[in-house]
């Protein structure tokens, strides 16, 4: 998970400017806007002060501006709050889950512990790069299965407010209407009227079929779960944990893959707060680990 692009110039001269010393019990003092202001101050008893207090800023800002190791700490800093907003998208969508979705998100973290747990028992601490591995593989799984839990729910919750029989009794209603006796322009708004009556209808179709399409997912990544956890507990050997792994790893590209397929309609339904690059799979996770339960 990276910005959307690398800090340019101003970003640097901007961060260079704002910058401030963090001072215990007091926060942050922004330094250099203190020694603009003194300046600015001492400019009226002595105007020299301001023409040498703009040389000395430009001194400063060029050199921090383009230091290497402030640029990169620019760099962290965006990529901080890059986490912190995907972080916070994250718990706002746990938040608005129905409790039913909740509880399910929560059973598969359940599981996602038990598979760490197993793996912990048969794995030795020599093992640093298959460790980090399998956990930054099992942390992509809740985030994914987060996003397809609220697609569903908004499915959910827009068939819901929608029933065919409703939307047929109205195009019934319209049609009793029309007749030899309307007149041209109120039979045009007649049968416009129906018309998206029955685009509605098709809508309708395609919002169930797309919400079986989710559920199904739902239930493939919790089906794999289930079996990789089996597997484990069967055949703890590093062969047979490395095969988990690669299984969990093919599993993630499959519902990559599947949302890539998908992705017009999960665009549609996600709406704020959850973007198009939301649905790809990140570098780190966005919610809590899976040895840890949701509260």
């Amino acid at each position: 998970m990276t910005p959307k692009r690398r800090p340019g110039f101003s970003d640097y001269l901007a961060e260079a400017f704002n910058a401030g010393l963090n001072i215990k019990g007091m926060g942050e003092i922004p330094v250099n806007k203190l020694f603009i202001l003194g300046v600015f101050i001492l400019g009226f008893s002595n105007p020299g002060f301001w023409f040498l207090g703009i040389a000395l800023e430009f001194i400063y800002l060029w050199f921090l501006s383009t230091n290497p190791r402030f640029q990169n700490y620019v760099f962290a800093k965006q990529l901080d709050e890059v986490k912190e907003s995907r972080s916070q998208k994250m718990n706002e969508l746990i938040a608005s889950l129905t409790p039913e979705n909740h509880s399910r998100l929560k059973r598969l973290n359940s599981n996602l512990a038990e598979i760490n747990k197993l793996m912990r028992w048969n794995l030795d601490e020599g093992a640093g790069f298959m460790n980090q591995s399998r956990q930054q593989t099992l942390n992509h799984l809740p985030s994914i299965f987060l996003k397809l839990l609220k697609t569903k729910q908004l499915i959910e919750e827009s068939l819901h407010r929608t029933r065919a029989s409703d939307i047929n009794a109205e195009i019934k209603k319209l049609e009793k209407q029309l007749g030899p006796n309307v007149s041209p322009a109120i039979e045009k708004s007649l049968k416009s009227n129906i018309e998206i009556h029955r685009k509605r209808l098709d809508n309708l179709s395609i919002a169930n079929e797309n919400e079986t399409l989710v559920e199904l997912e739902l239930q493939r990544i919790e089906n794999q779960l289930h079996q990789v956890r089996e597997e484990i507990a069967l055949d703890g050997s590093p062969e047979g944990l490395s095969s988990s792994i690669d299984r969990i790893n093919n599993a993630l590209g499959e519902t990559q893959d599947w949302i890539n397929n998908h992705s017009d309609f999960l665009r549609k339904l996600s709406g704020p707060p959850i973007d198009s690059a939301d649905f790809e799979l990140d570098s780190e996770p966005v919610i809590p680990p899976p040895n840890q339960e949701l509260e």
